[in-house]
């Protein structure tokens, strides 16, 4: 299981990706605000969470897409 990431990390990792913020939080079933809220540090996302949007972004160690 991965730990809750830090707010850079969100930030970076969505932005690398190509995704909005609006697009990440409809990935991961979320409001906007919130995760409007995580980026900027306000609020801690959820290990659950980050998880989820690795695995479906296929960066999770191991759920990762096979080429």
């Amino acid at each position: 299981m991965l730990k809750s990431p830090q707010s850079d990390q969100v930030k970076v990792t969505r932005k690398a990706l190509g995704f909005t913020q609006k697009e990440s939080a409809e990935m991961v079933h979320c409001s906007l605000r919130a995760w409007q809220l995580w980026e900027a540090g306000d609020r801690n996302m959820p290990a659950g969470i980050w998880e989820l949007f690795v695995i479906k972004t296929g960066l999770h160690p191991l759920y990762s897409k096979q080429i």
